[in-house]
C-alpha cells in the first residue's frame, strides 16, 4: 500500500487489524435485560496492529503484515496504523468486510469480548510481502492461521531473524503436537495461563512452559494477568510480580502492551530481566486506560520503573 524503501524497523508484526468497538456499561445485562453506556470509544484492535502500535509508542519503529477490507473501518484502521508512524506496505485488501471486536467493560474492570475476524484471517502466505520481513529485525506473529504462521516463522528464520509468537487461544486448541513445526521455528513464544495449560494439556504453568520450550524456543513466557509472569529461559526460571495498578480501567491488549514493551526493550539490547520488567511497566499503565493499544510513552514507563511501581 505504500513504496518501499531501505529503511528496517525494530519489529515487524505478522496478524489482524482489527476495529475495536468499546463500550463502558454500568452492568453486563442478562437476557432481556438493558445496561446503560457510560462511554465509548472506538480505533484499531487486534493483536498485530496492538504490539506494531505499542512499539511506535515506545519510540521504536515498526511495520506490519495483515489484511483488512476495502470498507469505512478498514479505512479507518490503516488511518490509525498510519497516524501512529507504523509501516502499511505489508497490508493487503480483502474481499470481504475487516474484523472488528466489541468490547464491553463493566465498571470493575470486567470484560466481555465479542469477536468478528472478518478479512483478517485470510491472511494467506501467498499474501505476505517477504521484503517486508527481510526489513525486520523483530518478528512477531501473533494470533495468525497456521499455514502463514508457518512461512512467516520459515523465511524470518532463513533470514537470521529473531522472531517471537503469541499463537492466541483459538490455535493453542489444537494442541502442542499440532503446532510442533511451527514451534520449533521460533525464538520466544508468548501464552497466557489458560492457552499454556491448553495447549500443552499440563496442570502448571511451569510444566507447560517447559513442554513448549523442549521444542526449541529459547524464551517462554507465560503471561498471568494481575500475577505478573512466569518466564522460562537458559539463563532463569522465575515469576515476576505485576506492577500494583490501583484502577484497572481496561485490561484487553494487557499482553500485547507486555509483549510491545518486550520487544522494544531487547531490540535496543537490553538483557531480558530488564526487559521482562520494561514491559510488565508498559503493561500496568496500560491496563488503567481506555483503548487495547493505549500505551504509553518510553519515559511514562521509565518514570515508573524508576518509582519501583509506586
Amino acid at each position: 500500500m505504500s513504496t518501499h524503501t531501505s529503511k528496517s524497523f525494530d519489529v515487524v508484526t505478522v496478524g489482524h487489524v482489527l476495529m475495536d468497538l468499546r463500550f463502558t456499561v454500568s452492568h453486563f445485562a442478562g437476557p432481556d435485560e438493558e445496561a446503560v453506556i457510560e462511554d465509548q470509544s472506538r480505533g484499531v484492535g487486534g493483536s498485530a496492529a496492538n504490539v506494531a502500535i505499542g512499539v511506535r509508542r515506545l519510540g521504536g519503529t515498526s511495520a506490519i503484515i495483515a489484511k483488512v477490507g476495502l470498507d469505512s473501518f478498514g479505512r479507518t484502521a490503516v488511518d490509525h496504523l498510519m497516524r501512529e508512524g507504523v509501516d502499511i506496505s505489508g497490508i493487503r485488501i480483502g474481499i470481504g468486510p475487516t474484523g472488528f471486536t466489541v468490547v464491553i467493560i463493566d465498571r470493575d474492570g470486567r470484560i466481555a469480548l465479542y469477536g468478528f475476524k472478518g478479512v483478517a484471517e485470510d491472511l494467506r502466505p501467498e499474501d505476505v510481502d517477504v521484503r517486508v520481513i527481510e526489513r525486520g529485525r523483530y518478528v512477531h506473529i501473533a494470533s495468525l492461521r497456521p499455514d502463514t504462521s508457518l512461512k512467516v516463522a520459515a523465511r524470518a528464520r532463513e533470514l537470521g531473524k529473531y522472531i517471537s509468537w503469541d499463537p492466541g487461544r483459538v490455535l493453542c486448541r489444537k494442541g502442542l503436537h499440532a503446532l510442533r513445526s511451527l514451534v520449533k521455528l521460533v525464538d520466544i513464544v508468548f501464552v497466557n495461563t489458560e492457552e499454556c495449560l491448553t495447549l500443552t494439556k499440563a496442570s502448571s504453568v511451569e510444566e507447560g512452559a517447559s513442554k513448549i520450550r523442549s521444542l526449541g524456543p529459547e524464551i517462554v513466557i507465560v503471561k498471568m494477568g494481575a500475577k505478573g509472569v512466569y518466564i522460562v529461559s537458559d539463563e532463569m526460571s522465575r515469576r515476576f510480580k505485576a506492577f500494583h495498578v490501583p484502577k484497572v480501567k481496561d485490561a484487553t491488549g494487557a499482553g500485547d502492551a507486555f509483549a510491545s514493551g518486550l520487544l522494544t526493550a531487547l531490540s535496543r539490547g537490553w538483557g531480558l530481566e530488564d526487559a521482562v520488567k520494561y514491559g510488565l511497566a508498559t503493561a500496568a499503565i496500560k491496563v488503567a486506560r481506555l483503548g487495547s493499544n493505549a500505551i504509553p510513552s518510553h519515559d511514562e514507563v521509565m518514570k515508573l520503573l524508576k518509582s519501583g511501581g509506586k
